[in-house]
Formats: structure tokens, C-alpha cells, sequence
């Protein structure tokens, strides 16, 4: 029987869990696999904003530093699983490396499960670089890169019963749209940007910084999501 329910996603990530049964690997203990999804698509937002097919954001890189995923039972007692170590994802394709399949979990009934995502903070170089095309109301298009570099930490959050049965493999979805991260810019401020020597607008801490503050509170809003079981 399918159910469908809402939960609160932090950090505008949507985020799905998959049950199903899968015994490939041979033993009985559930898996838990991650997954990503990008929006590469036209940028379509309210009237006022952004508009339809003005902006689009086709590749670029995504680095992780650690990835956790947590459930609850009744009781309060957790599990979970986390990898530490640098995650790097194909905006492109929402390819990881390395690969995050098949990662050992307890079975059970639970009913809160997390996904924690915190992003690289190693040195100067943006963790999240993303890149596309701007196309002003001449109809005339601009090469356009979003830079982003910090260690903040995203978490997505479900609540309801969820059971890890034998055998069975999990899939925790996560999905990165910069169209809602930019859904409060104007065509007026980014036809304004500057650009830089190479002719691309660059939104980062140290260029258009102004447009920069308005996609990192993007990054802080909170959304829903549907989640079928």
C-alpha cells in the first residue's frame, strides 16, 4: 500500500527514502544508499522575480566532508551510519565519488530518520562551484558561476514510521535546486552584475557580493517535500 507524507526539509535539500526489498549482497542486515539529484532545468519563479528561462545552471562540482544518516526508535535509541572523507558530486549528473551504495544498517521499526550533509571547508577554494547562462531581456545570454565556501552543515529531517526490514535497501535522496536559492533575485540586479575578465558573472563572498547575501538566505529557507514509502 503506498503512503504518501510530508516532511520539513532544511536548507532547501529535498529528500526521499525508498523501502524496498533487495537481498543482492548475500546477507540479511538492510543498506542504505545515497543518492543525488540536480536541477539543471530553466529557473521558472513568481512574477517580479527571476523569469522563466532567464536562468540555468547546467554543471559545476558539489564537496562534501561528511555524510550521516541517523534513525530513531521509540525508545530514543539511534543508529547510524556516517562517512568522513571528501564527497565530490557532478552537478552535471548528480554523480558521486566515491560511490555511496550498500553502507551496513540495523534493522528495525523507527520513526525519525536524518540526513546530515556538511560541506568542505578546507581551505580558500568554494566547496560549491555551479555554472550556466543568464539571459538578459535583450535576449542576449551571459556566462554565470555561483561560488559558495563554508562548512555549514545542512540537515533534513523525517518524522513517521519507517521500518528497515531484512534484506532490505534504503535509498536517501537528496536534491539540489539553485533555482530556489536564487528565487529572490531580480533580472534587474543580475543584469547589473559585474563581470569579471573573462566576461562571466560571478556571484561569490568577494564578487556581486549584494546578490551573494540573497542566494546564501535562499540556502536557509526551509521547504516540503512529499515522501512515498
Amino acid at each position: 500500500m503506498k503512503q504518501t507524507m510530508k516532511y520539513t526539509v532544511i536548507a532547501l535539500l529535498a529528500f526521499a527514502l525508498v523501502s524496498c526489498s533487495d537481498d543482492k549482497d548475500g546477507t540479511n542486515s538492510p543498506t542504505v544508499a545515497f543518492s543525488f539529484k540536480t536541477n539543471t532545468s530553466s529557473i521558472n519563479v513568481p512574477a517580479g522575480r527571476v523569469q522563466a528561462n532567464t536562468l540555468e545552471f547546467t554543471s559545476g562540482t558539489i564537496r562534501l566532508s561528511r555524510i550521516e544518516f541517523e534513525a530513531e526508535t521509540d525508545e530514543a535509541d539511534s543508529v547510524e551510519v556516517e562517512i568522513e572523507r571528501t564527497i565530490e558530486i557532478d552537478f552535471a549528473t548528480g554523480e558521486t565519488s566515491p560511490n555511496l551504495d550498500n553502507l551496513v544498517f540495523a534493522m528495525g521499526t523507527y520513526t525519525e530518520a536524518r540526513v546530515e550533509l556538511e560541506i568542505l571547508d578546507e581551505n580558500s577554494n568554494p566547496s560549491v562551484v555551479i555554472e550556466g547562462t543568464f539571459t538578459d531581456a535583450e535576449n542576449e545570454t551571459h556566462p554565470i558561476r555561483f561560488e559558495f565556501n563554508s562548512g555549514e552543515t545542512f540537515e533534513v529531517e523525517k518524522e513517521g514510521r519507517i521500518v528497515f526490514g531484512e534484506g532490505a535497501s534504503v535509498l536517501a535522496e537528496v536534491t539540489f535546486d539553485p533555482g530556489v536559492w536564487f528565487a529572490g533575485v531580480t533580472r534587474e540586479e543580475l543584469s547589473a552584475a559585474t563581470k569579471n575578465n573573462d566576461g562571466v558573472i560571478v556571484i561569490s563572498e568577494t564578487s556581486n557580493a549584494e546578490i551573494f547575501d540573497i542566494v546564501v538566505d535562499g540556502l536557509d529557507l526551509a521547504t516540503e517535500v512529499e515522501i512515498t514509502l
